[in-house]
């Protein structure tokens, strides 16, 4: 992976991962008795160990929002849409997914969003710090203002043909 500069914009080169599948999972604690329960559920505390695990199975990157007002709050990017399906049929993930659903109506509901993406770009200004695809792309220098996404996102289209 190259390092990105101080002196140029950047681009991750997402083309590089034309199967990317992109993941977000909530979860919403309505009651601060849903809170407490999900608190003492251990869940949170399995999921975290877990997700550095699924690293070996796909798992690209994770990002934590536990800021979320309406609670814990998780963005990956996984290799595939197949990885990410496959390590979701298998324990510990299958064993949350069974705790929330035995506990909805409880004051916690859960939702997921998944996107396969089909074009993609992902650009950052001189002196960005690496953040998301950054983090588990190759990044290539841009010319600020060059206008060359059209490019980026046919160059992700044809790598995913």
């Amino acid at each position: 992976m190259s390092a990105p500069t101080e002196a140029a914009a950047y681009v991750a080169a997402l083309w590089e991962h034309p199967a990317l599948c992109v993941a977000l999972f909530g979860i919403q604690l309505r009651t601060e008795a849903g809170r407490a329960l999900y608190e003492s559920s251990g869940v949170h505390e399995e999921m975290l160990a877990a997700l550095e695990q699924a690293r070996q199975d796909g798992l690209l990157l994770d990002n934590r929002f536990l800021m979320a007002e309406e609670g814990p709050l998780l963005l990956q990017y996984w290799r595939s849409y197949a990885d990410m399906d496959a390590w979701a049929r298998h324990a510990p993930h299958s064993r949350w997914w069974k705790w929330l659903v035995e506990n909805r109506g409880s004051g916690v509901a859960v939702y997921h969003e998944i996107y396969q993406a089909k074009t993609a770009e992902a650009i950052y200004e001189a002196g960005m710090p690496p953040v998301g695809p950054a983090r588990f792309c190759s990044t290539v220098p841009v010319s600020s203002g060059e206008g060359r996404s059209k490019d980026r996102q046919a160059r992700f289209a044809e790598a995913s043909r």
